[in-house]
Order: C-alpha cells, then structure tokens, then sequence
C-alpha cells in the first residue's frame, strides 16, 4: 500500500488535477490515504477537491511551511510506502504501482525518483549532486554555464540527461516514493527549513547511515515545474536562498559557511542579473533585489 502526501499552498487548478491523476482504476487497490496538507491556502485549490473514500485534508490555519506540513503528512502514514508529490505533479497511469513494484524487488533503494516530463513532455533535470562549498562557489560565478566542458552544476544535474536510469545523492522533492521505515531511522524532514533545501538535508542524512536514493528513467511523472511559485519569484528566492545558509551551517565546517555565505551575498546577486540581461529577461531583474532585500533585512 501507498500513502501520498501532498503539501498545498494556493495551487490553483493544479491541486484538482493532481488528485484526478491519482484517483483513477489503476491505482485504487494500491492507495492507502491520500494526505492534503494545506498551508492556509487563500485561493480556491480546496473547493475543486470533491470528497473521495481514501483523501484526508489538513487544513492548517497559517502557512507552516512545506518541510513542517510534510511531517504533518509524514506522521498520518501507515502504510508500507509514502510518496511525496507536489501539486503541480500528476501521475501517469502506471507510474504508482511501478513505483511500488520496483522497491519490492529492490531492497538496497530507500528514496526512488522517477523521470519528470512538463506539460510538453520535455525531461526536466530532477536529480541533484550533495551541495559542498565550491559547489555553490561555482554555481554563483556561473561556471557551469560558461564552461560546461570544464565545470560539472555544483547541484542540479542539468549535466545527466536523465534518460538512464542509477543511483544518485538526491531526487526532486515533487517527487519522492519513500520506503515508510525511513522515518524510524533518520527521523522526519528538519523543520528550520521552511521550504528548500529540506529534502537535500533528509537525503544527506539517509546516506549518512548508508541508505540510498535511486533515479528511474524507466518510470514517468508530469511535473509542471514553479507551477504554485511563478506570482511569488522573489519570495522563493529569499526561501532559496535563505535555506541555503542554514544547510550550509548545519553541514559545512566554519570555513566552509563563509565561503557559501561570500558566494551567496557578494558574487551571485551580480551573476544572477547578468545572465538574465543576457538571456534578455530584464524584466524580473527587481525580483532578484527585491529577493535579496528581503534576505539582508532578515539578517
């Protein structure tokens, strides 16, 4: 049995249409619970949810955050496997139970990714490397992209086309198919985190007691991608960033916060404009000030 939990903040028609790809024939004998943790949502998400035998909804009476209202979620579940889905992610008609088939004959994967595909059914990058310090060095200068023969993404694999199928450090946190176990053994996903970064730190710390998290091309999601975030850009950005600096103390030595924290505030506000001047997106130029305005008042 699979339960799901789905952490909602004004998600709009997505919600609906998330819910609609998991409740079809296929999957009904499969579901445990489908868990709708809501984070005070001030649009219309709910009122498109009909009632359904197997939905519970949480509504919460402020906006928790997305890591505390997965564990609101996380805590609810019982059966043998959890998946983690964003709303703006819907199920193909057979990626639930091969999702669950592969974890019963694969006892050596703890947290299983699938290949995610947008609304035009391009792959989209949904793996990540651990972050280290020179990785978000080089991110921040812009490395990578200026050099991607020489400079591997510090996180994001934009650099593996994800038509292969292997073990990696992280898999997308709109897509996670956990095994339930998990929880007794590392715990529940850090709640400082308020959005970001939260499940990078639960996968660093399944490997750290040798668990391990597996990407299968062979299995396909649709996610649309900042489908809940687009309004908010340099919101997200503050998010991002913020919970950057708080995996960085947790994680990295003392030298190691400094030269992320140099990164973050003295390099990366320039290459970000930059490379959206030239991209000729000058229009949300005032998202990434205003984004780091809010992390620098927030100091």
């Amino acid at each position: 049995m699979v339960d799901i939990v789905i952490i909602n903040w004004n998600s709009g028609e997505y919600l609906s249409q998330c819910i609609d790809s998991i409740f079809i024939e296929e999957n009904i004998s499969l579901l445990g619970t489908v868990y709708i943790i809501d984070n005070n949502s001030k649009d219309d998400s709910l009122k498109r949810i009909a009632a359904r035998e197997k939905l519970e909804i949480v509504i919460n009476d402020e906006n928790l955050g997305f890591a505390k209202g997965c564990n609101q979620g996380f805590r609810k579940c019982k059966s043998e496997y959890v998946l983690l889905l964003n709303p703006d992610a819907q199920l193909l008609n057979h990626t639930l139970t091969d999702c669950s088939d592969f974890l019963a004959l694969n006892n050596a994967v703890t947290i299983l990714g699938c290949q995610l595909v947008n609304e035009i059914s391009e792959i989209t990058p949904s793996c990540s490397r651990f972050p280290s310090p020179f990785g978000f060095f080089k991110d921040a200068l812009g490395l990578p992209k200026l050099a991607p023969s020489i400079f591997t993404p510090g996180i994001i694999m934009n650099d593996f086309d994800h038509k292969s199928s292997r073990f990696v450090d992280q898999v997308m946190g709109a897509f996670m198919f956990m095994r339930t176990s998990i929880f007794q053994k590392v715990g529940y996903f850090d709640e400082q985190f308020f959005v970001y970064f939260e499940e990078v730190d639960f996968s660093k710390r399944i490997a750290e007691i040798g668990e391990r998290s597996y990407f299968n091309s062979d299995i396909r999601a649709i996610h649309i991608g900042e489908g809940t975030t687009k309004s908010v850009k340099a919101f997200r950005l503050y998010l991002s960033l913020q919970s950057r600096l708080k995996y960085a103390r947790k994680h990295f030595s003392q030298m190691g916060y400094w030269t992320t924290w140099v990164s973050t505030f003295l390099i990366e506000p320039f290459s970000r404009v930059l490379f959206l001047i030239f991209k000729g997106k000058i229009k949300e130029v005032p998202a990434v000030f205003k984004g780091y305005g809010m992390l620098v008042a927030k100091k």
